[in-house]
């Protein structure tokens, strides 16, 4: 199918009453994501990679390509960038975006307060999966930053630390990217993976992998328990949309000020790998 063909297909899933009962029930299928993930998986999905990086424009100088080039679309979709590529901002003091994306600030946090991307609302309770845990973080900011296909959905740690391991969360399989008829509060509903960064600049911070639609599976590349360094791999996404939510507690710190305008207009801001998206309130 050719990229037209599959914005076609995803337009007609979202916005037509008959697409969006068939949607309703791919989103839920566990075996259809499995065999997707399956076939992006397999030696054949290679030739998939030319036409991808064409259709969507990406610069495969600036990834870590094998000799022999990718073998399965996964290993494409999930590239590492060369370190030159997505330079680490190199102060301790600077918290760094974790990956390429649309990055949007929710703040202050609060009981009333609702993670809204493009019309789909979801409580920071729902997200994380535990109210208890939401309530360390009232008065706080989350940073959600959606991945597109163009990106590569491999992502770093922002700052140094300590990781827990992941608690996994059951969910579906909705669509992340904004689209007429896509309001389903997929933050709170989608499989999603909850862990806690021990950092000594920034306290606790939490982080939420959301798979989306046609997301195979998320994959954490890091031993839980031991120590990390900012700009260490963090996870990956396997083929299909995500999103990473990552969430500070109140004085723990002050984001860019363009970012803080722009989602207090409900307006993303495009960023890349490694650049500062906010400093250190203490220490």
């Amino acid at each position: 199918m050719t990229g037209g063909g599959v914005e076609a297909l995803l337009d007609w899933l979202h916005a037509s009453p008959a697409g969006r009962r068939v949607r309703a029930v791919l989103s839920r299928s566990r075996l259809l994501h499995r065999a997707v993930e399956a076939a992006a998986d397999s030696r054949l999905s290679a030739r998939l990679v030319p036409w991808a990086a064409r259709r969507y424009g990406i610069d495969l100088g600036e990834a870590e390509v094998p000799p022999g080039g990718f073998d399965t679309f996964n290993a494409f979709f999930t590239r590492a960038l060369r370190p030159d590529a997505r330079p680490v901002d190199p102060d301790p003091a600077s918290l760094v975006s974790p990956g390429d994306g649309h990055l949007l600030l929710v703040a202050p946090l609060g009981d009333e307060v609702r993670l809204v991307v493009k019309g789909a609302a979801a409580p920071l309770a729902a997200v994380l999966g535990d109210a208890a845990v939401a309530a360390e973080y009232r008065g706080g900011t989350a940073a959600i930053l959606r991945l597109y296909v163009p990106d590569g959905h491999r992502l770093i740690f922002p700052c140094a630390g300590v990781p827990s391991a992941p608690r996994l969360l059951a969910g579906g399989y909705h669509a992340v990217t904004p689209r007429r008829g896509n309001d389903v509060p997929f933050l709170a509903l989608n499989r999603r993976a909850v862990s806690v960064l021990e950092s000594e600049r920034f306290g606790r911070l939490a982080f939420v992998d959301v798979g989306g639609f046609l997301v195979g599976s998320i994959r954490h590349l890091y031993a839980p328990g031991a120590p990390v360094e900012k700009g260490a791999a963090r996870s990956l996404f396997r083929f299909g949309g995500s999103t990473l939510v990552v969430v500070a507690a109140p004085g723990r710190v002050r984001f860019r000020e363009d970012l803080l305008r722009a989602g207090a207009r409900g307006e993303e801001t495009r960023v890349r790998m490694g650049e500062a998206i906010g400093v250190a309130e203490r220490g």
